[in-house]
């Protein structure tokens, strides 16, 4: 594969564009110009950006990282040639999805690429993993030292063994022990404890059935006795409950009879005056009371009336009188001096006479017109009729006692009713059964309780024999559990065989890796020492790379190696930037290198060394190297070299 051209709007990148050269491309910018984020846009690129990956303390994830600076959604696209095709690769944003959509297209004609998909490009394109790509090709900024990675080591176990490259020490040695861990990984976990424990619950089961077995022998010759006491306190209970039937039923019919006494003695009772047998006592009473008082006031309004009628009479007869004396005096007066006059003793008018006779028949006349008014004044007054005085008082307290003898027997009758109701609800019946029983020596309390703790201990045995039943038939059957038990005894001896075997494996392979380690592969050994002795100008002519990619050199003349720990930062930077490269070489021959600041601790003398190894090396692949020193940049100008400058 080979990078033509890069398009990115990611990061700090807003539809930025890069275009290598064929073979070694030296890209010089300062700090914050996008470098790192270029090589991250081509691993994104590859590979994609893992969404689900979160953010921690002092770390960011890509998709948030990454994340345009302008606010636009992340895209890229790159072109690169691949099998001697141009084929363009799209990344975008789908559902909110950092780099969700993809596409892979021939660029000449649009058409899709078969094959390629955004899970598989990288691989394809590369012919490697991200894990292997990352630890190869891939040098990111301070990230030359290799860790150990299993894909990486069986890679490369090829160039040592027989070429397969899904086969690794690591890797099998892993297998093994998850085969031995899933037979027993310490005393509680794996197949060996479980059986074991299966085993051990099995015996359990057996035993806990032979006691169980044993429980319900017992619990049966229980019940067995208490249901022939339960039914010997039961008999003796329905005696009780006879007898006592008998006496409810007498009793009822008692209840019975007065119930019927107290309402003939209802029926019988007639009111004193049935006219006013709906009146309570309150209104009899009220009745008696305004009778009583209706009757004096009409002896009142009497005795009023005729004091009046005594007051006019007396009143007019002093008038009467005085006329008719004054009319006499007047006549006899008059009569007098007639007779007088005819006499002849003086001499008197007549007239004088006349008219003292007239007077006084004028005022008798006015004592008659008197009289007469007076006796119509009289007639006029009304004196008023006084009814016949009559016993009200006894009325009214006959009427009360016929209420309160009413309510007495009303009374009765509900407390008759009342207990007829009673006694029917105990089962009283209006006959009795001539059926001749002996009361029970021990009372019927005696008998109700030991009747209750007998039910109580039989409900409690057979609930007990109930579950043990249960339990004996959740246990299963015994000849079963013993087959059972044969099975896993066959078993634990056959997975415990396992585990001695899985041992004895991986003793075997840890020895045949020992063995390995010795001359791990030499192919590798040899070109990392070449590349590593051209990257110091021969100081360090050899390297030795143990199974987990640890390394160790030795110059000229030492006895012993050392190791990376052991170097200066430039020197063990070289010392793993060999190893890259001869990874690279080795299981990678078609991928392009990138290389981000990776030549920072380097001298003037060894940067011209590693970008003359480069050159050399970009004869067959292209490498692309990110710098932010000016000197790359002066080297590539001199050594014809394409430099590129952000």
């Amino acid at each position: 594969m080979k990078i033509i051209k890069m398009t990115a709007t990611f990061g700090s990148l807003e539809q930025a564009v890069l275009t290598p050269g064929d073979g070694l491309t030296v890209i010089t910018a300062p700090n914050e110009a996008g470098k790192s984020t270029w090589a991250g846009f081509l691993k994104a690129m590859l590979y994609g950006i893992d969404t689900k990956e979160r953010d921690k303390t002092g770390f960011l994830a890509d998709k948030n990282r990454y994340q345009p600076w302008s606010g636009a959604p992340m895209a890229g696209e790159l072109r690169v040639e691949w099998k001697g095709k141009d084929v363009t690769i799209r990344r975008f944003a789908a559902k909110n999805t950092p780099f969700g959509g993809f596409e892979a297209v021939y660029t000449a004609s649009g058409d899709p690429v078969p094959g390629l998909t955004a899970a598989n490009v990288g691989e394809r394109l590369t012919g490697a993993t991200k894990e292997v790509y990352l630890r190869s090709a891939f040098v990111g900024q301070n990230s030359a030292a290799i860790s150990q990675n299993s894909e990486l080591e069986a890679r490369i176990a090829a160039l040592a063994t027989s070429g397969q490259e899904d086969v690794s020490y690591s890797a099998t040695d892993r297998t093994l022990k998850d085969w031995r861990n899933r037979r027993r990984a310490n005393r509680a976990k794996g197949l060996i404890p479980e059986l074991e424990g299966e085993l051990s619950n099995l015996d359990q089961s057996l035993q806990s059935m032979e006691q169980t077995r044993a429980r319900m022998a017992e619990g049966t010759e229980q019940i067995a006795r208490l249901t022939a006491e339960k039914a010997d306190l039961e008999s003796t209970l329905e005696i009780w409950n006879r007898i006592e039937a008998h006496e409810l039923n007498r009793r009822y019919g008692q209840a019975l009879e007065q119930l019927e006494q107290a309402k003939s003695a209802l029926r019988e009772l007639t009111p004193p005056d049935p006219g006013v047998a709906d009146w309570t006592a309150a209104d009899i009473r009220e009745w008696a009371s305004a009778e009583e008082k209706n009757y004096h006031d009409a002896l009142q309004a009497r005795d009023k009336a005729l004091a009046d009628r005594a007051a006019v009479e007396e009143k007019s007869r002093l008038p009467a009188l005085l006329l008719l004396i004054f009319a006499a005096i007047l006549a006899v007066a008059g009569l007098v001096l007639a007779i007088t006059g005819g006499l002849d003793l003086h001499t008197i008018d007549p007239t004088l006479c006349f008219i003292l006779i007239l007077a006084g028949c004028g005022c008798f006349m006015f004592r008659n017109q008197h009289l007469r008014q007076t006796a119509r004044r009289l007639e006029d007054m009304d004196i008023p009729e006084v009814p016949e005085p009559d016993n009200w008082e006894e009325k009214a307290q006959r009427h009360t006692d016929y209420l309160a003898r009413k309510e007495r027997l009303l009374l009765e009758v509900r407390h008759a009713q009342q207990r007829v109701d009673d006694l029917a609800a105990q089962g009283g019946q209006p006959f009795d059964t001539l059926e001749l029983l002996h009361t029970p020596t021990q009372p019927k309390t005696a008998v109700a309780a030991r009747l209750g703790m007998v039910s109580a201990e039989l409900a409690r045995w057979q609930c007990q024999l109930a579950r043990w039943e249960g339990a004996l038939q959740q246990m299963g059957d015994s000849m079963e559990l013993e087959a059972r038990r044969e099975q896993l005894k066959e078993q634990l001896d056959i997975r415990l065989a396992e585990y001695d075997a899985l041992t004895t494996a991986m003793d075997v392979l840890s020895a045949a890796n020992d063995t390995l380690r010795e001359r791990f592969s030499p192919s590798l050994n040899r070109e990392a020492g070449k590349l590593f002795s051209a990257l110091t100008g021969g100081t360090w002519p050899s390297i030795s790379l143990a199974r987990d990619f640890t390394a160790q050199a030795a110059r000229v003349g030492d006895l012993l190696p050392h190791t990376a720990l052991a170097l200066s930062a430039g020197t063990a930077d070289q010392l793993y930037l060999a190893v890259r490269l001869a990874i690279c070489q080795l299981t990678l021959p078609d991928t392009p290198i990138l290389l981000d600041d990776a030549l920072t601790a380097f001298d003037d003398g060894r940067m011209a060394l590693a970008l003359a190894c480069l050159k050399e090396l970009s004869r067959e692949r292209q490498i692309l190297l990110f710098s932010c020193h000016s000197r790359e940049a002066r080297w590539a100008e001199e050594n014809s070299v394409t430099a590129l400058s952000l």
